[in-house]
């Protein structure tokens, strides 16, 4: 595992902890227990008792994209990618992208059959560490794919 890698997890790890938290306040969210934060639980259970998948997407503001990963590998000498995101086999069925402003939930199924399909909005990108699609943010509202759309009111310092 790389700094780098070491360093993004760390933060992606942050901020889940700051959506839980946050969606716990919430009377419009049902109750989320939390995420599992064990390598074991995570490869055996998934990612969270609810099903809920939260990254974290600290540029889309900048880029105007979402980023959902597919695959990644800790390291760029490694062989091989493994299967991450929405298309990790586990018992996620929600996926919630965002940052400390904002975040969106979709339905994990529907961003895997948006991925599978031939669309020239969404873009295919890949890295030494990380395959994925960008969708524009404009193309989410658009075609309404969110499920939820969630602004947190209080920001804290990151």
């Amino acid at each position: 595992m790389t700094d780098l890698y070491a360093s993004n997890l760390q933060l992606g790890l942050e901020y889940q902890d700051f959506v839980f938290d946050q969606l716990r306040k919430r009377d419009d969210m049902p109750v989320f227990l939390g995420a599992y934060a064990s390598r074991k639980y995570q490869n055996d259970k998934g990612e969270s008792p609810s099903g809920l998948e939260v990254k974290y997407d600290r540029k889309f503001h900048k880029t105007g994209n979402l980023y959902i990963e597919i695959a990644e590998k800790s390291d760029a000498a490694l062989p091989k990618y493994t299967a991450s995101g929405i298309m990790r086999d586990d018992n996620s069925w929600l996926y919630l992208i965002g940052d400390y402003e904002e975040a969106f939930i979709f339905p994990k199924n529907l961003l895997r059959a948006f991925c599978v399909t031939t669309n020239s909005e969404i873009t295919y990108r890949e890295t030494p560490t990380s395959r994925g699609y960008t969708f524009p943010l404009e193309y989410v509202n658009k075609k309404c794919l969110c499920a939820k759309h969630i602004l947190f009111k209080e920001c804290e310092a990151h």
